[in-house]
């Protein structure tokens, strides 16, 4: 077990659909910031980033969310600092108790921890793969994926995450049928905003 309390497929998950050079890199990814600026001078707009999962953390913990030329250069600078002075575990474990994983109304839900119980009632250890793949599905935009409010969207996002964990080794091709062949599994959702 990688990263304390989470099942192996939450962290392989997330490796194979936001960082796949995660282990090797330094904190950033230049070929991948490169194919992110390609793509998006081709469309004509920011449709993909560039950024790494150290980079994201620290754009999450320590800078605005501005998209401008120097906020980028520090969060470059920060990323290679914090890969320095911790260890990738480290930083793949905070990355999954501090990530936005949606809104319970008046409260943030942050981490896969308080996501596994908020979605699904039970805690992280628990996790099925399917599940596992829901949670990650909605880094990309916690909204736009939300599970109670956009069931079908959802799912699609889902089986876009099982698929590229399948296609990165971190799946067997059964493990994926099988996840893929499930429903959402959702618990019934809380009656108010702060749930125990």
């Amino acid at each position: 077990e990688r990263v304390a309390g989470a099942p192996p497929h939450v962290v392989d998950a997330v490796l194979a659909v936001e960082d796949q050079g995660f282990e090797t890199h330094s904190g950033i990814d230049f070929r991948r910031i490169a194919g992110a600026m390609l793509a998006n001078l081709r469309a004509g707009e920011i449709r993909q980033g560039g950024s790494t999962l150290t980079q994201q953390l620290v754009k999450n913990f320590f800078l605005t969310p501005e998209r401008t030329v120097e906020r980028k250069v520090t969060e470059i600078f920060m990323a290679v600092l914090l890969e320095l002075h911790y260890s990738k575990d480290e930083i793949l474990e905070t990355y999954l108790n501090e990530i936005y994983l949606g809104q319970d109304r008046d409260r943030a839900i942050h981490g896969v921890g308080l996501a596994s119980l908020h979605y699904f009632g039970k805690t992280v250890d628990h996790l099925a793969l399917a599940d596992s793949a829901l949670l990650v599905g909605m880094v990309k935009g916690p909204a736009l994926y939300d599970p109670y409010r956009h069931p079908q969207r959802a799912l699609e996002r889902r089986n876009l995450v099982l698929r590229e964990t399948k296609d990165r080794g971190y799946a067997t091709m059964e493990q994926y049928a099988a996840a893929r062949a499930t429903g959402l599994g959702l618990g019934p959702k809380a009656s108010t905003g702060t749930s125990p």
